[in-house]
């Protein structure tokens, strides 16, 4: 009997587990190949972020470039992460008509 309810107590556990890795990775920003081929080639110096000047020097229109940057740098900190692009683009907010012809 104490086997089978320590059995029993396992296995609702195990798919408790399951169930809640599976939502977090539902909920957790898309870093397909599609993002990290677009960061790739944003990211000019390969420091893992894109800074402002990389970001314009890619733009098709420099002028525009400064409200994009501000809305896709999620946490303010004056760099884009592949976080906060993959992130966009799974909201579809389109990063930029420069990213986007860069492909």
């Amino acid at each position: 009997m104490k086997i089978s309810t320590t059995l029993a107590t396992a296995f609702t556990v195990s798919l408790t587990l399951m169930g809640s890795a599976l939502c977090q990775a539902q909920d957790a920003p898309r870093k397909g190949p599609d993002s990290q081929k677009k960061f790739n080639k944003l990211d000019a110096d390969k420091n893992g972020s894109i800074s402002l000047e990389e970001f314009k020097a890619a733009a098709k229109n420099p002028d525009k470039a400064d409200k994009q940057f501000a809305k896709l740098d999620a946490d303010k900190n004056g760099s884009i992460s592949l976080e906060e692009l993959s992130a966009a683009r799974a909201k579809k907010v389109k990063p930029q008509e420069a990213a986007d012809s860069q492909e």
